[in-house]
């Protein structure tokens, strides 16, 4: 009788501990994240690159100042179909960026709910030269979005 208590009460435990268990995955994918790498025109090669500041139009927030590098990861403006974003150089020019993108839902699950996905990815307008899409969606497998070629 007793063997057959402690099998019952071991049978219970272990049917609770597993309807409790939530089976809900709620892991995205989706990023706001742009990551624009420069490279070499003549080598393909990665190449540092030196701004004052950069920033936005929409925001005006300061995403980097007074750096040298090769890969940015630049915030869009999750409000708007487009972004611009401002490079201060250090000889005082100013190169632009304007990116659009197409804002779209997808519904993880019920529980979950929605999350806002990034495609579509576009140059609108630019003063750097030879600017090169490279994935057109926004995604937080830390993919390249865009290469400049200096």
């Amino acid at each position: 009788m007793k063997t057959l208590f402690k099998l019952t009460l071991v049978i219970l435990f272990c049917f609770y501990t597993f309807i409790s268990c939530d089976d809900t995955d709620c892991i995205t994918f989706s990023t706001r994240t742009l990551i624009i790498d420069f490279l070499d025109a003549e080598t393909g090669d990665p190449l540092s690159r030196s701004f004052d500041w950069i920033t936005a139009t929409e925001s005006g927030v300061l995403f980097y100042g007074d750096t040298t590098l090769s890969t940015l990861y630049l915030p869009i403006n999750t409000d708007q179909a487009q972004t611009t974003f401002l490079f201060s150089n250090p000889d005082n020019s100013l190169d632009t960026l304007e990116i659009g993108y197409l804002k779209t839902e997808r519904l993880i699950s019920k529980d979950c709910g929605f999350e806002l996905q990034f495609k579509n990815i576009e140059v609108i307008s630019t003063t750097f030269g030879n600017v090169v899409i490279v994935k057109n969606e926004l995604s937080r497998l830390n993919e390249q979005n865009i290469e400049i070629f200096l």
